[in-house]
């Protein structure tokens, strides 16, 4: 398995992997969420959205940015990973946690 500072580089970088490197392919997913979410997290703190519309908004544009992650800028087969769903669920509930807890600091600053 890789170390922490090589993930960060595998996040960013195209690499091909392959079915044995199946846990190094799913952490850079998870590592991706994480950017992702901290990312649309400000951003919908500072415009300001609130609601369902956010937290639907957020699953959304971040399974889709994902979707285009693997598929393009990997461009891996998915079905070696267990399937498209397997991969897109891969840290979707941790990376919620930090949208909606930079979402509610960044509102709650700029908005209140």
């Amino acid at each position: 398995m890789a170390s922490d500072s090589q993930m960060w580089k595998y996040v960013f970088v195209r690499r091909s992997f392959s079915e044995e490197d199946k846990d190094d392919f799913l952490d850079v997913v998870y590592w991706f969420r994480q950017i992702i979410a901290f990312v649309i997290g400000i951003v919908w703190g500072v415009i300001p959205l609130y609601g369902a519309l956010g937290l639907l908004s957020f699953a959304g544009f971040s399974s889709l940015l994902t979707f285009i992650y693997i598929s393009k800028f990997q461009d891996i087969n998915e079905d070696d990973f267990g399937g498209i769903q397997e991969i897109l669920k891969e840290g979707f509930m941790t990376s919620a946690a930090t949208f909606v807890a930079l979402w509610i600091i960044v509102y709650t600053s700029l908005h209140s």
